[in-house]
């Protein structure tokens, strides 16, 4: 049976709302045969501003090399952002999928243009970003924003009047990528992509509203059987050139004790080699 880590910058105690209905939602677009568990990182209580955003890149780095010691097939890091997407793909054999790049790519077969659609106007620097380094500028119709913080989306789940004002909003955003040449909608972000699910929007005048949590669980699955039928899935030769095992080792318990990394400190006293080259 396949088993997905999926990951959330955020905790549970900090999206009461979008945490069950994402738990629900997991299950029912993954395969009948798969097995998806759901995490969030250690503090994962500012979501807008980058400093506090790195610092929980540590939680998801170690997750991820946490996830390959137990026994997991795959991650999907469930945050538009991609928080340590190329770093996890440098340090394990499983497929890293983030959910930025995979609802990127996945737009360009939809149609020939997309728009990302963020909660607040924090995030539009690093969307360029992301789009500038995964070479998909000449795809990009515009970055349109709601003006919400991602708590205050949350809230609407359960909020009749926010959730009408937070429909409004992403709509009108919508509608404006879309007189700029859009002709895919990505709500920018797992917990707009669960608003939106919920409240059963999926398109704006003709334009799909891509799915990128079906598009990231989906993706993780078809990257398992990539690897398990061709041995291997990430390159190695530059972007994601792997550390020697020895260096690996060396470093893992300093790092490790340094950063509080529990699945780091494992490759520094395991004595099995599951850092091979």
């Amino acid at each position: 049976m396949p088993k997905i880590l999926y990951l959330s910058m955020s905790r549970e105690e900090y999206s009461p709302n979008y945490f069950p209905f994402l738990r629900d939602y997991v299950d029912q677009v993954k395969s009948p045969g798969t097995e998806v568990d759901l995490r969030g990182t250690r503090v994962g209580r500012i979501d807008s501003f980058r400093f506090f955003e790195t610092l929980d890149w540590i939680s998801i780095l170690d997750s991820v090399i946490g996830a390959e010691q137990d026994g997991y097939d795959a991650v999907a890091i469930g945050n538009i952002l991609d928080p340590g997407l190329r770093e996890a793909r440098s340090m394990v054999d499983i497929p890293v999928l983030g959910l930025g790049e995979t609802s990127m790519l996945t737009s360009c077969m939809m149609g020939s243009t997309f728009s990302l659609v963020g909660v607040n106007p924090y995030f539009g620097g690093r969307f360029e970003e992301n789009v500038a380094k995964y070479g998909l500028r000449g795809r990009l119709a515009s970055i349109e924003c709601m003006g919400l913080t991602p708590h205050e989306l949350d809230a609407c789940f359960s909020d009749e009047s926010g959730r009408e004002k937070a429909i409004e909003s992403f709509t009108a955003a919508a509608r404006a990528s879309l007189e700029k040449g859009a002709e895919v909608v990505i709500p920018a972000g797992g917990r707009l992509t669960a608003f939106l699910n919920a409240v059963g929007l999926r398109e704006i005048d003709g334009a799909p509203l891509l799915d990128g949590t079906v598009s990231l669980v989906a993706a993780a699955e078809s990257a398992i059987r990539i690897r398990q039928k061709s041995g291997s899935f990430v390159s190695r030769r530059r972007l994601y050139a792997k550390a020697p095992a020895d260096s690996i080792r060396k470093a893992a318990g300093e790092y490790a004790e340094g950063y509080n990394l529990p699945a780091l400190g494992r490759l520094a006293s395991d004595s099995t080699d599951i850092t091979k080259d």
